[in-house]
């Protein structure tokens, strides 16, 4: 179900979230002169707005190195069950969206998520639509007030330019500038058009003060601030339920100041310094507000911070190197989208008891029912069975049948002998071969034979007995595979079977995409 998945998402967002304020904050103490970095704030949070990305793709989960997140399912109802059968043309979207509910024609067990479960992952969706919506409405009423202030505002020709003294010796390319009786702060406004939009009061202001500040806005403009500001607001709109995408937002913001503040100041004498330090505080004391999130305005976004701004003035921005803050970012945001894939668990559903008749269904169907009397029941070889191929399925390459079963699995689960018999291979390369990793096989009783493959460390040794329970080994991904996980096959006689007729049926235990190819392999 979609609404899980994003469910699911969410809170790998805020888990990501997390982890990068505290890798940035942590690497700010280190080199104060990143907080003067736009980049690297604003790449975390891309990497957070990513991760939440990432979670909704389809198969995103198989590539985890965590177990799944068990949640408790219900039987499906047989009209329910027929539905399926009907619409399996739509099973390429439920796929996609992460459903693992399971449907089968041929004796698999028909399984949805619990009530309680889906209205939980409903619940969070209407949630945050609301909350998207909501920030919405916010942006557009900030973009009113703004359209209604650069309305009543005077636009000033060359002229009036000319007469302005912050414009005097001014020798770049402006945009429109108005001018406004509102105790505002100077800003720019739009992004495909920019307004430099300027207070009267301005005009009060020592003409150094005024060239300062004005300088101030128009380095934002040439450092294309307003594109980067606008894209950080939009990414936090989406991820309104993060607060520490916020915290990121504003920590960009704090930087693009610091960034103008050094630019505009370098090489200036400190009496300059003094006077572009006290132009801030008069304009915070003069403004009503301190301006949208998506306008730059001088001091607008940074009011809580305005003394350690003005030190910061007053004593030089620390110096970072550019290409350290760069690679530092770079580096930071593939890492963080990675992890976010290898530790997001998949979601899978888990059967634990139907009212009435038998009472309990623990993975138990009609292969278990068909279990020969002559052959013993084994134990399962792991503490938790997730199915991710069957026996007999047909390989897409070969169009040869799987000769074992496979179960997902993180690296280092423990693996314990289904049976007692004798180990007969203990190697990392089974009959020459390294495909099949770090490998363990058991002879057992009544001609059986168990193999398991690709595991991660062997803890027993050929020629050793070993009783039923006792751990031979921990599942990784040696040898030619994808993943980690367990590829386990049994043979009688030399010949392979189904590990099912000797564990029970596991089809209730399996991944969606494990019952759907068994399905395509049983059809005719």
């Amino acid at each position: 179900m979609f609404a899980l998945v994003f469910l699911q998402a969410s809170v790998a967002s805020l888990l990501a979230g997390a982890c990068t304020w505290l890798l940035l904050r942590g690497v700010a103490r280190a080199w104060p002169g990143l907080e003067a970095r736009r980049t690297p704030w604003l790449l975390g949070v891309a990497a957070v707005a990513g991760t939440l990305a990432l979670g909704l793709l389809p198969g995103a989960a198989r590539l985890s190195i965590v177990p799944a997140i068990e949640l408790p399912a219900v039987l499906a109802s047989a009209a329910q069950a027929d539905a399926s059968r009907v619409g399996t043309a739509n099973a390429a979207s439920d796929a996609a969206s992460g459903d693992d509910s399971a449907f089968d024609d041929h004796g698999a067990t028909p399984i949805k998520p619990a009530p309680a479960v889906l209205w939980l992952g409903y619940a969070w969706l209407t949630l945050y639509c609301a909350g998207l919506a909501v920030a919405a409405a916010r942006w557009l009423h900030a973009r009113r007030r703004l359209a209604l202030l650069i309305s009543a505002a005077q636009r000033l020709d060359r002229f009036d330019l000319a007469a302005h003294p912050g414009f005097a010796s001014l020798q770049r390319e402006l945009p429109e500038v108005r001018e406004i009786e509102a105790p505002i702060a100077p800003m720019l406004v739009g992004l495909s058009r920019p307004v430099l939009l300027l207070p009267r009061h301005l005009r009060d202001f020592d003409p150094i003060q005024q060239r300062l500040v004005i300088e101030h806005e128009l380095t934002h403009l040439a450092r294309r601030d307003p594109l980067w500001m606008h894209a950080s607001f939009l990414l936090q709109a989406i991820q309104w339920f993060n607060p520490m995408v916020a915290r990121l937002v504003q920590r960009m913001a704090w930087a693009q100041e610091l960034g103008c503040d050094r630019t505009v100041l370098q090489g200036r004498p400190v009496n300059q310094r003094r006077a572009y330090a006290a132009a801030l505080v008069v304009q915070m004391r003069m403004q009503a507000a301190p301006g949208h999130a998506t306008v730059l305005a001088f001091g607008g976004r940074v009011v809580d911070a305005v003394a350690a701004r003005i030190g910061m003035i007053r004593d030089g921005v620390p110096a970072m190197p550019r290409a350290v803050a760069g690679a530092l970012a770079w580096a930071a945001m593939p890492a963080l989208l990675a992890a976010s894939v290898l530790l997001q668990p998949a979601l899978a559903w888990r059967l634990d008891a139907v009212q009435g008749g038998s009472g309990m269904i623990a993975a138990s169907g009609a292969l278990a029912a068909a279990v020969p009397a002559s052959l013993p029941r084994w134990q399962a070889p792991m503490e938790r069975l997730r199915v991710s191929a069957f026996f007999g399925i047909k390989h897409a390459p070969t169009g040869q049948p799987h000769g074992g079963m496979d179960f997902a699995a993180r690296s280092g689960t423990p693996i314990v002998a289904p049976a007692e018999g004798i180990i007969v291979a203990s190697t990392n390369m089974y009959m020459g071969e390294g495909k099949w990793g770090e490998l363990v096989a058991i002879e057992h009783a009544n001609g059986l034979r168990s193999l398991y493959a690709h595991m991660d460390k062997r803890l027993v040794k050929e020629g050793e007995r070993v009783t039923a329970g006792q751990q031979i080994g921990t599942s990784g991904a040696s040898g030619k595979v994808t993943g980690p996980h367990l590829h386990m096959e049994v043979s009688r006689d030399g010949k392979n079977i189904d590990p099912q007729t000797l564990i029970g049926n596991l089809e209730a235990s399996a991944t969606r995409t494990a019952l759907q190819r068994l399905k395509t392999s049983r059809a005719p």
